[in-house]
């Protein structure tokens, strides 16, 4: 009930300044001691705004409980107002190996925390402990490993600099929280408990790459594109390789998955969710297309057109709840089609339009992604025909070999039609950092 209300907040942490930062081609101190400062209020401020806030959160979920844990989690707002900033400059070095070691420790001293305060009875203040203490060890490594501190100094004319960026930004972000769990809202309202659960555990799983794949990589390519800014024959030509990387790794999941998803989930979540099968299929096309179509976010904030991606991501927002609204009537069944649809539909200008910045053709990225497409379909087809033979075996028996045949047959197509890519893809990952 708190991580809610904390999730939404969030949105407004630091608004935006540390894109900004990463994105600007002259760092001056007085700008980031400016934007330094800046976080520290805008922090201070989240704290006690939801320590204010939380009695009412309580009072909406009838859970008093939640007024003391809300007020715990504020603190995380100061403590991580006081790095925001640095965390942007080791990324606009690029220096993720640092911040990797950071973000290691922070989560593992987190979790020792939890998991000790678990087993000795604290129930839910573990979750919160193990909250608090992951912020706070991330900010205080954060500090020890940067060699850049604040001065005081602080000058309106720099936030006037990158307040249009910045507000652009952090406006995208919260319409596109809003759009992302309109049909969660939608369904639980009209359609009940039941349906949401089933449709948030497809969704789910059809975000997975999404997060894990593309989030990871487009964070590191942000700082990478800001600094070829300027360069659009270069920034084409990292921006196509990256895409197709991307899609060498996540077209092949969602297809696979759209062919083992009964035996998937089956095995895995049990009958129960048998309703989520015919769902996982309509939503598996939207996480290829997805997984590629959010690394145009990068593109806008390099090229520092965020007024664009604000515009046309309000745009692609009223598009999506409108589809949901229409395919409600029909059910969850309904509402992943309508999704489906509505997807198709503006995938080609939600590529054309921050293309234009970086005179990047659609024809290209298509050229690019027809490789993977090809290799994942000719895995498609096998495993299809393997899944016939394997109709008397059980639904975790049929899994395991259509997954390790799927992965088999994938890796000697894509020798075979696209060998480039894949060279560059083991190259990235076998290569010493």
């Amino acid at each position: 009930m708190a991580t809610v209300v904390i999730g939404f907040v969030e949105l407004f942490k630091g608004l935006g300044t540390q894109a900004a930062v990463i994105q600007s081609k002259e760092a001056s101190n007085e700008l980031l001691s400016t934007v330094f400062w800046a976080n520290v209020g805008f922090g201070a401020l989240g704290t006690v705004l939801l320590a204010t806030a939380a009695p009412m959160a309580a009072m909406y979920y009838h859970e008093p409980r939640v007024t003391n844990i809300i007020r715990v989690l504020a603190l995380n707002f100061f403590i991580s107002g006081l790095t925001i900033l640095h965390q942007a400059l080791f990324e606009r070095r690029l220096a993720f190996r640092v911040l990797a070691k950071v973000e290691v420790v922070g989560t593992f001293c987190g979790a020792v925390v939890g998991i000790g305060s678990a087993v000795r009875g604290f129930g839910v203040w573990a979750l919160v402990g193990q909250s608090v203490t992951t912020v706070s060890i991330i900010t205080i490594l954060l500090w020890y490993f940067s060699d850049w501190r604040p001065r005081l100094l602080f000058h309106w004319h720099e936030i006037r600099r990158i307040r249009s960026y910045s507000l652009n930004l952090t406006g995208f972000n919260i319409f596109n929280y809003f759009c992302r769990n309109a049909d969660y809202l939608l369904i639980g309202r009209f359609l009940g408990a039941t349906p949401l659960g089933i449709y948030t555990l497809a969704y789910r799983i059809m975000l997975y790459p999404l997060q894990t794949i593309t989030t990871v990589i487009s964070r590191v390519m942000f700082p990478v594109y800001s600094q070829i800014q300027d360069d659009d024959a270069r920034f084409r030509s990292i921006y196509l390789r990256t895409a197709g990387m991307i899609a060498l790794v996540t077209f092949p999941m969602m297809v696979g998955l759209w062919v083992v998803a009964e035996p998937f989930v089956l095995s895995v979540f049990g009958p129960k969710w048998a309703l989520a099968v015919p769902l996982i299929k309509i939503l598996a096309p939207i996480g290829m297309v997805q997984s590629v179509a959010a690394t145009v976010g990068a593109i806008y904030q390099a090229k520092g057109r965020t007024d664009v991606m604000f515009r046309w991501g309000g745009a692609l927002g009223v598009i999506l709840v409108a589809a949901f609204a229409v395919g409600l009537r029909w059910g969850i069944i309904g509402v992943a089609v309508a999704y489906a649809v509505a997807t198709m539909i503006i995938a080609a200008p939600s590529f054309a339009i921050p293309f234009r910045f970086i005179g990047l053709r659609l024809g290209d990225l298509a050229a690019t992604l027809s490789r993977p497409l090809i290799g994942s379909l000719l895995m498609a087809a096998v495993v299809l025909a393997i899944r016939t033979a394997l109709v008397h075996a059980t639904n975790l028996v049929a899994l395991q070999v259509l997954v390790a045949t799927g992965a088999v047959t994938y890796i000697l197509v894509s020798w075979v039609v696209n060998r480039e890519q894949f060279r560059e893809a083991v190259a990235f990952v076998s290569r010493k950092p």
